[in-house]
């Protein structure tokens, strides 16, 4: 039965909605990206999950034959008791040879003791086996690889030493798919003598190394050769013995150099194998002096080694190397994806937070801005003022609503200060005081009131005063300014005075008229320094002839 495993595609459905949520909601990146963003996260999702589909699907595939097995082979085993046995695949030489146990036909897969052995014929396969296993292991991977090296299965070290590296790469491209480190192991299958000791569990016998973190150095290969000549059960037949320990002692050198080196040499493009252990044993196939072994002997020794026989299948997997195997932590795949939620969900709340904080900093910033512009103009610039107050208006009835409908999620969360901006604003726009209208003119032609270079009204003039007398009793209690003007005609000076005689005479008439006190008139003769239209045609100096009289608010009048 496979297992479920990690639900990655639903971790990025979930990620991908809380992220179109915050991004709709609070929108920390603005107005202006939110929908580039969100075309982008629709994206980035959409390829997530179509590339995880199509890599699972990639992988049932491949991997429909050894599920099949795995789940024929562990029937009998109890769910929770696969994921605790330690798991090992098995790739390399002779394969067939090492899964032959009594039923006549190599398997897939051998059930050891306390361990589940999975057979890879071809290295290259190492990663897409490896993602099977995390699947169908309820997402915890292999928890080791078993390198099977028959020496005499080569022409030469060198042809050796290619496949060695195609293995090497393999593992890195495993461990990188199922994310996790894969401890490796060599195991080294040669006969070493043509001898056969008496007793014949001797020659089944592993002589191997292995711990819990890479251990590959000197000292502990060196250890092997020890306890191999030191065996509390040496062979009745001290010839064997003696020999069985020379050869081990070469076949060891020899897999340092070539083997290892090959699989741990930094010089090469891929990752370095985790050697956790190496097993050597008196078992393999023929082998004769051309093999890489043999040609290494006597390249050292001169001498050729004889001619050995096949040891007969099944030949027995390497047990003692995974006795000391690193366990993983058993984790759920489920367990880690809630947990993986909750770090989506607390990252979602950082991105809402920051948001938020943006929009109220932008909010605050701008408030202050339009109520520092506001203050910074004059009151004599009414029009600045106006646009200025229509600004804080605004403002007020934005944090207004805010007040009486609730904040929004891009302001919220704890972060919004709006309201205490509401009293400043109000102060602010109660403060305006729209300035005076203007003062109301009359403006009366000379011509119409006196003759030329006199300053007496004329008999008559007084209706062309009526419109005058009527404006001055609508507004009672404002000023008078009665000013008179000329064109450029004759001398400036006596035009100066002919100007302020005829507005004299003006304001005697309409004491008269109005029985306004006199103390409410000004008068102030300008001659012909404020012309109205151009004094070179007589049309323009017929306009700048005239009298004009102005009611000025007593405010104003005060100020001036």
């Amino acid at each position: 039965m496979q297992r479920l495993g990690y639900p990655a595609r639903t971790i990025v459905v979930f990620a991908a909605l809380l992220a179109l949520a915050v991004n709709g909601l609070v929108q920390p990146f603005g107005k202006e990206w939110l929908w580039l963003s969100t075309v982008a996260i629709l994206i980035v999702a959409a390829a997530l999950v179509g590339w995880r589909t199509r890599r699972l699907s990639h992988a049932r595939r491949q991997s429909a034959p050894i599920l099949q097995a795995l789940g024929a082979a562990t029937v009998d085993i109890p769910l929770s008791l696969r994921a605790r046995m330690p798991l090992v695949l098995v790739t390399g030489d002779a394969l067939a040879s090492l899964f032959d146990h009594g039923a006549g036909a190599t398997r897939l897969v051998y059930i050891g003791d306390g361990a589940i052995w999975l057979r890879v014929d071809r290295p290259q396969d190492l990663p897409q086996v490896a993602l099977a296993m995390r699947q169908w292991r309820d997402g915890q991977p292999p928890d080791g690889v078993v390198l099977s090296v028959a020496p005499a299965l080569h022409a030469d070290a060198d042809a050796l030493v290619q496949r060695l590296r195609v293995t090497r790469q393999a593992l890195a491209d495993a461990a990188r798919i199922v994310g996790a480190r894969l401890p490796g192991y060599v195991a080294v299958y040669q006969r070493l003598t043509p001898l056969a000791p008496r007793d014949a569990d001797l020659a089944r016998q592993w002589h191997s190394v292995s711990a819990s973190a890479p251990l590959i150095d000197a000292q502990r290969i060196e250890a092997v050769i020890r306890n191999a000549e030191n065996d509390p059960r040496p062979d009745p037949d001290a010839r064997y013995a003696a020999v069985h320990a020379a050869a081990l002692a070469s076949i060891v050198g020899w897999t340092q150099r070539v083997i290892f080196g090959a699989l741990t040499d930094p010089r090469q493009p891929a990752a370095p194998w985790a050697l956790h252990g190496a097993g050597w044993i008196d078992c393999g196939p023929a082998s004769d002096a051309g093999k890489p072994w043999e040609q290494d002997v006597q390249r050292h020794t001169r001498i050729a080694p004889a001619r050995v026989d096949a040891t007969p299948a099944p030949w027995p997997l390497p047990q003692p190397l995974i006795e000391a195997m690193p366990r993983r932590v058993a984790i759920s795949p489920r367990l880690a994806a809630f947990a993986h939620a909750i770090g989506i969900t607390a990252l979602a709340a950082g991105a809402a937070f920051l948001g938020a904080g943006r929009h109220n900093a932008q909010l605050l910033d701008r408030v202050h801005a339009d109520l520092g512009r506001y203050a910074s103009i004059a009151a004599d610039h009414d029009d600045a003022r106006r646009d200025a107050l229509r600004a804080l208006v605004a403002d007020r009835d934005e944090l207004d609503r805010y007040a009486r409908t609730g904040v929004p999620l891009r302001l919220s969360f704890g972060l919004y200060h709006g309201a205490q901006l509401l009293p400043a604003l109000n102060t602010a726009i109660a403060s305006y005081q729209p300035p005076p209208p203007p003062p109301t003119v009359v403006t009366l032609d000379n011509m119409s009131l006196f003759d030329s270079g006199k300053a007496n009204l004329k008999p008559g003039s007084t209706r062309t005063l009526v419109e005058a007398v009527e404006m001055i009793k609508a507004h009672p209690g404002k000023r008078i300014l009665i000013a008179g003007h000329t064109d450029d005609s004759g001398d400036a000076n006596s035009n100066l005075r002919l100007s302020n005689a005829r507005a004299a005479a003006l304001r005697t008439w309409l004491i008269e008229a109005t029985g306004i006190p006199a103390t409410q008139f000004a008068v102030q003769g300008y001659g012909d320094t404020r012309p109205i239209a151009d004094n070179r045609t007589p049309e323009g100096r017929a306009r700048n002839r005239r009298v004009e009289i102005t009611l000025v608010p007593e405010t104003a009048a005060r100020a001036q």
